[in-house]
C-alpha cells in the first residue's frame, strides 16, 4: 500500500530538472525503512523509483533508479529509531541516492553524446547534484513531521480468520 501511495505522490508532485526531474519519493522510502526496516525500504524504493520513472516518461532511468532508490531504502532501514542513528543513516541514504544519481547520470550523459568525455559529462550531470539532495532533504523532513501520525497495525492471524 506504501509503494502505491508514494507513487501517487510523488507522481503528482514532481518538478522538472535539466535531465528528469525531483519529487518526494523519498518520503515512502524514508517512511517504509523506519517503520517496516531495510526490506521494506528497499522494496519500497525499487518498485516506487522504477515504476515512476516509467510513468512520468523515463523509461532509460528505471532499471537505474530502482537499484539507486532500493539501495537507499535498505540503508535507511538499518536506523535505530533516535534522532542520531536516523540522521547518520539519513545522511548515508542520501549519499548513495545523490552519487548514484550523479554517475548514472554521466553515464547516459556520455552514452548520448559521443562527442562527450566521461569528465565533461560528469560535470554536465553534476548541475543535478544540489537538486538531488534537496529532494532527500525535503522527503527525509516531510517523512519526520509525518511519521508520529503513522500508525504501525501489526497483522495477526485471528483478526483475519473468517470462520468466527
Amino acid at each position: 500500500m506504501l509503494v502505491a501511495l508514494n507513487l501517487v505522490l510523488s507522481y503528482v508532485i514532481k518538478l522538472p530538472t535539466p535531465t528528469g526531474f525531483i519529487s518526494l519519493v523519498e518520503v515512502g522510502i524514508f517512511l517504509a525503512a523506519w517503520l517496516r526496516g531495510p526490506k521494506a525500504g528497499a522494496i519500497v524504493g525499487a518498485i516506487t523509483g522504477g515504476l515512476l520513472d516509467m510513468l512520468s516518461g523515463y523509461p532509460q532511468w528505471l532499471i537505474f533508479s530502482a537499484l539507486i532508490h532500493g539501495s537507499e531504502g535498505w540503508c535507511l532501514g538499518h536506523a535505530k529509531p533516535t534522532p542520531t542513528s536516523r540522521l547518520v543513516y539519513s545522511f548515508l541514504g542520501g549519499v548513495i541516492m545523490v552519487i548514484g544519481y550523479w554517475l548514472v547520470g554521466g553515464l547516459l550523459l556520455w552514452l548520448a553524446s559521443p562527442a562527450l568525455s566521461w569528465l565533461g559529462a560528469l560535470k554536465t550531470a553534476s548541475v543535478e547534484v544540489p537538486l538531488n539532495s534537496a529532494q532527500v532533504i525535503i522527503g527525509g523532513l516531510v517523512a519526520t513531521l509525518i511519521q508520529p501520525f503513522i500508525k504501525v497495525q501489526k497483522m495477526e492471524k485471528e483478526s483475519y480468520n473468517f470462520d468466527k
